[in-house]
């Protein structure tokens, strides 16, 4: 019974493994400490995850060794599960696109479950988040749904419930959210398609878990990725990053049907469309989602000190809260906050003035009779 007990543990173990790999979360971490370094906040952030980015890189294998359930945290589950089906052309397919019939993604158990990618994002993000700095962007036009609670998360320690171990499990759940195959359950997120690449096979999943991120390019210049920080941030500003959550999902799953699964599957004569196993990868689309994945993997790293940058923002919101001070924010206009001050200036001046006279007039000796009264 112990042997067997042994086999179904490690089976499980192994399972949990193929989560995307260290290499994965170390290239989305470079970036983003590279970017945070230009900026004042990288020995902040340091401080709040009680370690350097990089290092936690391996915080995801860690966690589901210990703790398996929380594997389910790093993938994208749905009811009904969407698929590619725009690819075949099959119209029987219930949803054809992430989210529900309306291309929403929500916690309603329906276009997300509770415990899955996106609530787990969101649900770790409002841990930081502060009420007056949220109040300053616009309501999204389609409810959140941020569970209370992650029920992968109950059989964790206390200890393991900070707020530095909470913002390691974000910063490792970003990385996934730019993992294409996290984001869609058909072939078991690609577990169950087998491929052959120079003589070697791998399962879909693996290869882009693993073998795609240890052979990736060289990290682009610093420089670069500033400029393209730069340029791409400004579109980030007036959203929150729950929402944006939900944007870069849809960004995302696209990707896994149009750039990778279009390419394995071929047309055969009666209009069907399949994948022949084991797939043959070329060098060419093999160079393809190499590229793909270096993109991924640096948008994914600029997005990750975007939303490491909005936390630390919120957390001088609190401080300055609970100081009862006021702290200024991009989202918090000087002209609309001058004009609030003056509208109400414009009517407490007077009424003090008006008072004054009173009080001057004889007015002190109404209200002491009152009071004697």
């Amino acid at each position: 019974r112990g042997a067997r007990l042994a086999v179904v543990c490690l089976a499980a173990g192994l399972s949990a493994a193929e989560a995307w790999s260290r290499s994965g979360h170390e290239r989305v971490a470079r970036v983003a400490q590279e970017l945070l370094a230009g900026g004042k906040h990288r020995d902040k952030v340091r401080s709040m995850l009680h370690g350097d980015l990089v290092d936690l890189a391996g915080w995801e294998k860690t966690m589901t060794e210990k703790y398996q359930e929380t594997d389910a945290l790093h993938w994208h589950r749905q009811e009904p599960e969407w698929t590619c089906g725009r690819l075949r052309d099959d119209k029987s397919a219930d949803l054809r696109h992430l989210g529900d019939n309306g291309g929403h993604i929500a916690c309603d158990g329906k276009s997300a479950e509770g415990g899955s990618l996106f609530c787990a994002l969101a649900y770790f993000f409002e841990h930081f988040a502060h009420d007056s700095l949220l109040r300053e962007f616009p309501a999204p036009k389609q409810p959140i749904n941020t569970p209370n609670k992650l029920t992968p998360l109950q059989h964790l320690t206390s200890a393991e419930q900070t707020p530095s171990h909470y913002l390691r499990w974000l910063a490792i759940l970003i990385g996934d959210l730019h993992q294409p195959l996290h984001w869609l359950r058909e072939h078991d997120y690609g577990r169950s398609i087998k491929l052959v690449y120079q003589g070697q096979e791998h399962t879909l999943l693996s290869f882009w878990e693993d073998f795609i991120p240890r052979n990736l390019p060289p990290m682009p210049a610093t420089k670069r990725l500033e400029k393209e920080y730069q340029d791409r941030a400004p579109a980030w500003w007036d959203r929150l990053p729950t929402e944006l959550f939900r944007d870069w999902a849809k960004e995302t799953a696209e990707v896994i049907c149009d750039m990778v699964y279009a390419a394995m599957e071929v047309n055969h004569a009666d209009g069907t469309r399949q994948i022949q196993q084991p797939f043959q990868l070329e060098e060419e689309v093999y160079q393809r989602w190499r590229s793909m994945a270096q993109d991924m993997t640096t948008l994914g790293g600029q997005r990750l000190a975007f939303v490491l940058n909005e936390i630390v923002e919120h957390k001088k919101h609190k401080a300055a809260h609970r100081e009862g001070r006021g702290r200024g924010h991009r989202r918090r206009s000087w002209s609309r906050s001058l004009a609030i001050n003056a509208g109400i200036a414009a009517v407490l001046v007077p009424s003090m003035l008006m008072l004054l006279r009173w009080h001057a007039a004889g007015g002190s000796q109404v209200i002491d009779r009152l009071f004697r009264v």
